[in-house]
């Protein structure tokens, strides 16, 4: 998969722009707050149908305009397709190949990408609904089925919560709810088993080549059900658990309750990794996850690295591209050119609020 051109219009401070980028490095430079990650954010959002920095997609819109769009072009498979997200006032319209989509899923993940930002070190301190979006979001756009499975959970979820806060709770429609979950629990935990397992075959590796060093870093995956995962097995755990949450008037068990963490030498990384242990572990997991779609979909993502290089030294930063530079295209953010990048090729854009001052190298 090959991003050939983006074009952006009244969003965030960008009115009207446009990038034709290589097939190989692209270099994004430019003094803090001209637009950089704004490129970098309008990417993800045609991946995901949203922001990774904000919930409310009004404020994607620049100041003064009623809409935001949108569009890029890329290769996929060897044919050029083309996408379109419009943001105004309502909402969102999907467009592809010039035609709108009802449905987000018909959507997510044609345009994948993944993004290896400073905020990525959140990872370890964040809450566990924070991992589990990490983790959502991955499958969903690897599989139409578990994006489909996981929103109509959410639906039911919802619906069962409002069921417990009432005074008297229907038991009947609760075996209802219970049943119609379970089935749905049961395809998100096996999707998320096999998503962790892929991650736990090259993270190992992957760290051993960036850092030289010899610690086995894993991902451990703590999911809701200790025993075999099956929907009799499920069900069973929500009738279990069923007296507490009409107690609580919430669900306490599901798959809205798991999470993943990381491992170095068996123990969790977080009681006593350094910071650059867990730096190097977070960017092994964003290259595991290019590998991990390209298994899935058959299909190469385009890797996205905010302004993270300078955080890195020129031995780590040369083993990177080394890595990722031959296979998949990389769309670089930085104020200034990196100084291991000079003899690349690669194609050089220089951002001014939010306009294109100069372009230099590379074949578009």
């Amino acid at each position: 998969m090959i991003v050939k051109k983006v074009r952006l219009r009244n969003f965030r401070n960008y009115s009207f722009c446009e990038f034709e980028f290589s097939d190989g490095i692209n270099v994004i430079t430019g003094k803090n707050a001209q637009g950089k990650t704004n490129l970098i954010e309008s990417l993800i959002y045609l991946s995901l149908t949203r922001s990774h920095r904000i919930l409310n997609d009004k404020q994607l819109i620049k100041d003064g305009y009623e809409f935001a769009d949108i569009k890029c072009r890329f290769i996929d498979q060897g044919s050029s397709r083309e996408i379109e997200a419009i943001i105004h006032q309502k909402g969102k319209t999907l467009m592809v190949q010039h035609q709108p989509v009802k449905k987000s899923s018909e959507f997510v993940g044609l345009l994948n990408v993944v993004l290896f930002s400073p905020d990525d070190l959140n990872i370890f301190t964040d809450a566990p609904k924070d991992r589990r979006k990490i983790m959502n979001q991955e499958l969903s756009k690897t599989s139409s089925k578990y994006l489909n499975s996981l929103s109509r959970f959410n639906a039911i979820l919802k619906e069962r919560n409002l069921l417990l806060k009432r005074i008297h709770v229907d038991t009947n429609l609760l075996d209802t709810f219970d049943e119609q979950m379970s089935e749905l629990e049961c395809n998100i935990i096996q999707e998320r088993k096999v998503f962790i397992n892929t991650i736990n075959q090259n993270i190992c590796d992957i760290y051993k080549k960036l850092s030289d060093d010899t610690i086995r870093v894993q991902v451990k995956y703590n999911c809701c059900l200790e025993n075999d995962v099956s929907i009799e097995n499920i069900l069973f755990e929500h009738k279990k658990h069923r007296e507490k949450d009409i107690e609580n008037h919430v669900t306490t068990f599901g798959i809205h309750r798991e999470d993943f963490t990381f491992e170095m030498n068996d123990r969790n990384l977080v009681q006593f990794a350094s910071q650059g242990q867990k730096r190097m572990t977070v960017l092994s997991f964003k290259m595991s996850l290019l590998k991990y779609i390209t298994i899935r979909t058959h299909r190469q993502p385009i890797l996205l690295l905010d302004d993270v290089l300078s955080e890195l030294d020129l031995d780590r930063q040369n083993k990177l591209m080394d890595m990722v530079g031959g296979s998949f295209q990389c769309l670089i953010t930085a104020t200034e050119i990196p100084e291991f990048l000079k003899n690349k090729k690669m194609k050089i854009f220089q951002i001014d609020h939010g306009n294109i001052q100069s372009i230099t190298g590379g074949e578009v």
